[in-house]
């Protein structure tokens, strides 16, 4: 199983999509090491699941296939809100070509949810949606976390899927808490928007997971964000001083990666953009020159 979220972060101006999943796969025992999150080759969206493994990693490969044959899809002249009625399209085809009885089927499918997402250039907003299981026929729903009071994200957001929802909703409150604070009286709404708190209180639950017996997820966070020009980038996520993981895989000391980097060692989240400090063409020639 799986802990998945997905959220707007509106900061200073700027609007991004953020989505963080756990890395643990399981099987005959757990991997924790395990990619969760799937960036579309078409660049503006993504998707992510809870639930087995079996079922959804290939129809990811099934997804990204067939939306990649499609000039419409493929280019983005679809825009991510006309993408819904193609992704349960796929989704049935692919499970109704699976030879298990009907009742099994539905038995293996009723944990499984899908998590999609991106910026429509329509709406100029970005969208985020949930696949789930009725019987064996999936369906689409706008389905948003309910945080609990006294927090009122200014504009609903947050998307949650898999396993100890009260568990995680807990910790997120411990940390909008600490970061957003408390109402002035009893019985108000404290309002905010969102920034790094629900990778945050991922974090924190996976780093307890083993010792509660959460033994469901696992690993460390993998994260990555979508921007408004219809683009999507993954992130590195360092937990220490010594570790760095990208899309929950444990980096070689060999590895050089470019992409920026989630810190989550200290008790609020940091980027750091390693590209920055390379220094640009004028510089170069300046330094050479002295």
């Amino acid at each position: 199983m799986t802990i998945s979220v997905a959220w707007v972060r509106r900061n200073k101006g700027t609007v991004e999509l953020l989505v963080a999943s756990d890395s643990r796969l399981r099987s005959r025992g757990a991997i924790d090491q395990a990619q969760k999150i799937f960036p579309l080759l078409r660049g503006d969206c993504f998707l992510s699941f809870a639930g087995d493994s079996q079922i959804s990693y290939p129809l990811f490969i099934q997804i990204g296939s067939t939306l990649n044959n499609h000039l419409k899809t493929r280019t983005r002249a679809k825009d991510v809100t006309e993408l819904t009625d193609q992704l349960t399209d796929i989704i049935n085809a692919y499970i109704s070509s699976w030879d298990l009885p009907k009742a099994q089927k539905s038995d293996e499918l009723k944990d499984t949810t899908l998590l999609f997402g991106g910026w429509s250039w329509r709406n100029h907003r970005f969208y985020i949606r949930t696949f789930r299981f009725n019987g064996i026929k999936a369906e689409c729903a706008s389905t948003p976390f309910r945080i609990g009071h006294p927090w009122h994200e200014r504009v609903r957001s947050l998307a949650f899927v898999g396993d100890y929802e009260n568990e995680y909703r807990d910790g997120l409150a411990e940390i909008l808490a600490r970061s957003v604070g408390m109402p002035e009286r009893r019985g108000e709404k404290q309002t905010f928007d969102f920034d790094y708190q629900p990778v945050e209180a991922l974090n924190i639950l996976l780093k307890s997971a083993n010792a509660r017996g959460l033994t469901s997820i696992g690993g460390v966070p993998q994260f990555i964000k979508v921007y408004p020009y219809g683009s999507s980038l993954p992130f590195v996520t360092r937990i220490d001083a010594k570790s760095s993981y990208l899309f929950g895989r444990k980096l070689f000391e060999w590895e050089k990666s470019e992409f920026p980097i989630l810190d989550l060692s200290k008790p609020s989240a940091r980027t750091f953009y390693p590209l920055a400090h390379v220094p640009l063409p004028g510089d170069v020639t300046k330094a050479r020159g002295s």
